[in-house]
């Protein structure tokens, strides 16, 4: 059970609205970062179709054949498979930029997600 005496240091409407307005304003940036991403993608994409003739069937294909990369058609991509350290050999998440276990640099895939 929670009880308020317990905390360290005392929550105040203030502490809690300011919490929430930061919260706002991280939605909204990462919002205007995803509008961002969805205007240059579609420049992108009207710029491949003019310059090399590719249709939008294409496109359409290509993105159903890396969503089921997992195995699942779901909208999602699928996750990078873990890799060995260059160095010591051991396994590693993919996104880790410095072996967990000997801390020498992981080479990455520039392409990662």
């Amino acid at each position: 059970m929670f009880y308020p005496s317990m905390l360290q240091y005392p929550v105040t409407t203030s502490t809690a609205e300011i919490a929430a307005r930061e919260a706002r304003t991280g939605v909204e940036l990462a919002k205007h970062d995803i509008d961002r991403l969805l205007m240059i993608t579609e420049a992108l994409w009207t710029l491949l179709k003019q310059e090399h003739g590719y249709t939008d069937d294409v496109l359409t294909n290509l993105i159903t054949e890396i969503d089921q990369r997992d195995g699942r058609l779901n909208g999602r991509g699928a996750k990078e498979p873990p890799v060995l350290c260059a160095s010591c050999g051991r396994t590693n998440a993919a996104k880790r930029t410095f072996c967990i276990f000997c801390g020498q640099p992981m080479v990455s895939n520039p392409l990662a997600r």
